[in-house]
């Protein structure tokens, strides 16, 4: 018999190799306090299990104590044709772990192996005993063992279920394990052919099915697995590809599992929410927006008309914003293709101050402009700005024009009239707000509360000059006021 000593920092493992397995591991460190009598004199029987303890440590038989057996954590003896009875000292052995006695010759296995509470992995199959210790028994049933094998020719264990070698198994009244699908207790279960309960994927004649924790096959509803979403029809068969449920639309991907986002099918994109629902319609992500027809297909490198507007889109599908087509027609920052011929604005002057702040580098011009007659104070430059905007389209206004009243008194002078009817807004038109806090210039129409502009508060919106604001109600986020009335030109 060769013997090995491994020695792993502190802890000194002792090995008795049979061929390449170990056979035995202990710590010499192992807590040896656990429920040791020192009252009682220990007298080892002279049996195989206490020699071996015994031939491993290198001590004589008498010698041996309880405390050795605290220090055995793996016993591993299969195939050494061990007679009788397993010795009750492996009761002893309160730090074993891994106990393999598998195709030995063993009668009976002692009452006490249940005290053993750190040991899970147990193979004794293939021995000769005819019966377990009934405790025993209901500890494999309860599926209290990583790992456990005691099956053989000999033992009959009791119809009903049983974790054998880390799977659930259930046993007829002969102690044959059943092999095919069976109703047990008014549920369905469905076994494989070593007698183990199907769990988790299962392929069956090219199809996909997933059974669960229980053995019950996943039909009819969706199930999340390993983070992913699938659907289950009523046989229990992953689906694949489009699915219409409940007045909705959802893709599974080819390998089952549920779509979100943007996602190209057969040439065409689609979008998927987070719960896996096809879009249809308007899809606003950060500043770009797309639309996506009554197919779910996304609308790319055309123009088309919907809900009575025209509008335009790249190729990768991206809403077209902000873009003159010709000196008459604009696609308006919604993305609403218009013709600003035909009453677009009130007045020519209007018309083309609103073209000329439609330049990103007229925008960045008129701002530093408002700036520098500021004395370089980039604050409170509303009044320089929209004076300049005007002065550029043919509005002579002086240069040190710096005061919201002195502008009013200004533009009443030149003609401008004032409204508070703000559905009759048209682009161009100068906005007053409450207080005669500021002015901008209005530039389109967002929504029924916000308006597109332009104005000198780019610090407060993303550093944009041509931004959305509310024009109804002041905005506490961004610390604006509403607006009260605004002037337009009517010549």
């Amino acid at each position: 018999m060769k013997k090995n000593l491994i020695v792993i920092g502190t802890v000194a493992l002792m090995t008795i190799c049979n061929g390449s397995v170990q056979a035995f591991a202990y710590d010499n460190n192992a807590n040896t306090k656990i429920e040791i009598s020192q009252e009682e004199k220990f007298e080892p029987e002279r049996n195989w299990l206490n020699m071996e303890v015994a031939d491993e440590l290198n001590k004589n038989f008498n010698e041996l104590t309880k405390e050795d057996f605290l220090k055995i954590k793996k016993l591993d003896l299969h195939y050494k044709m061990l007679e009788g009875e397993l010795p009750e000292t492996i009761g002893l052995m309160k730090n074993l772990e891994y106990l393999n006695l598998n195709y030995c010759k063993l009668t009976k296995i002692p009452d006490n192996i249940t005290e053993l509470n750190k040991l899970t992995y147990i193979d004794l199959g293939d021995n000769k005993f005819r019966e377990l210790p009934e405790k025993f028994e209901e500890k494999i049933i309860k599926g209290e063992y990583q790992y456990v094998d005691v099956e053989s020719d000999e033992l009959r264990l009791k119809e009903g279920w049983h974790f054998l070698k880390g799977k659930w198994t259930y046993l007829d009244r002969y102690g044959d394990r059943v092999k095919e699908t069976t109703k047990i207790d008014g549920k369905t279960y469905n076994f494989n052919e070593d007698g183990t309960v199907k769990i988790g994927w299962q392929k069956e004649e090219d199809k996909w099915f997933y059974y669960d924790t229980s053995g019950q096959l996943i039909k009819n509803t969706w199930k999340v697995i390993n983070n992913k979403k699938y659907y289950f029809n009523e046989k229990g068969e992953v689906q694949t590809g489009f699915l219409d449920l409940d007045s909705k639309r959802y893709y599974l991907n080819p390998n089952g599992d549920m779509a979100t986002g943007l996602v190209k099918i057969d040439k065409k994109s689609y979008y998927f929410d987070s719960n896996g629902v096809m879009l249809k319609g308007w899809l606003n992500e950060g500043d770009k927006r797309y639309y996506f027809d009554e197919n779910g297909v996304m609308v790319a490198g055309r123009d088309m008309t919907i809900d009575g507007k025209n509008y335009k889109f790249y190729s990768n599908g991206v809403l077209v914003k902000n873009q003159w087509l010709n000196d008459n027609t604009y696609i308006q920052p919604n993305g609403e293709i218009v013709n600003v011929s035909n009453n677009y604005a009130h007045s020519n002057v209007q018309l083309n101050a609103f073209k000329y702040m439609t330049n990103p580098s007229n925008q960045l011009s008129v701002y530093d402009k408002a700036v520098e007659l500021h004395g370089g104070d980039t604050s409170n430059n509303c009044v320089y700005f929209l004076s300049e905007v005007l002065r550029r389209n043919g509005v002579w206004l002086p240069e040190q024009t710096c005061n919201t009243y002195e502008l009013e008194g200004l533009l009443k002078e030149k003609g401008f009239v004032a409204s508070n009817d703000f559905t009759q807004l048209k682009p161009g038109d100068i906005l007053y707000t409450n207080g005669h806090s500021h002015v901008y210039v209005f530039m389109g129409w967002r929504d029924n509360q916000y308006a597109y502009i332009v104005d000198n508060q780019r610090e407060k919106f993303d550093n944009e000059i041509y931004h959305i604001r509310n024009v109804y109600y002041d905005d506490s986020i961004h610390s604006t006021d509403r607006a009260i009335y605004f002037y337009y030109y009517p010549y």
